[in-house]
């Protein structure tokens, strides 16, 4: 009887603490426009004060300008793979990283965020992708005399999509 009275306390311990943490959760989540990382539009990763600069780049730079009403190129469209299942990964991956930080290293976060190495390679090879019919003739390996990858888009081609982080 008393065992059963103690794991009925634990038990009930246990389902507080998860109420508790869903909560938080939840919390974290709404005041962070968390339903905004689900779209594709640039606005959402302007949510942190870290990105103003970045997104403020971003709305004066040849991408942003709107044919037919949408930009040419949102955030997603460089930063992300095209793929559907590897984009997806790639914005939780993304998502739960910057949650950690927001959450556990306010006092560490940069004032701008620099790209990563794979955040780098993601949008060289998206250029290359919308870009197919020029990028085919400048990066043709016959003719490029960077083959050893020591140049991407970017080293030419800066503040196409903003100017800081990259």
């Amino acid at each position: 009887m008393r065992q059963c009275k103690a794991f009925t306390n634990l038990f009930g311990v246990f389902i507080v603490l998860l109420f508790v943490l869903f909560g938080v959760g939840f919390y974290t989540f709404y005041n962070a426009k968390g339903t905004s990382y689900f779209s594709n539009d640039s606005k959402s990763c302007n949510n942190c004060h870290i990105m103003n600069d970045v997104y403020n780049d971003y709305l004066n730079a040849p991408h942003s300008k709107k044919v037919a009403g949408k930009p040419r190129a949102s955030c997603v469209d460089c930063h992300l793979p095209h793929n559907f299942i590897d984009k997806w990964i790639a914005k939780g991956k993304s998502g739960l990283s910057h949650a950690y930080s927001f959450t556990f290293k306010l006092d560490e976060l940069p004032t701008n965020l620099s790209a990563t190495n794979n955040s780098k390679m993601m949008v060289q090879n998206n250029c290359i992708e919308c870009h197919t019919e020029i990028a085919s003739n400048v990066i043709n390996s016959t003719t490029n005399p960077h083959n050893d990858r020591s140049l991407s888009c970017v080293s030419c081609h800066t503040g196409v999509g903003h100017k800081r982080g990259f």
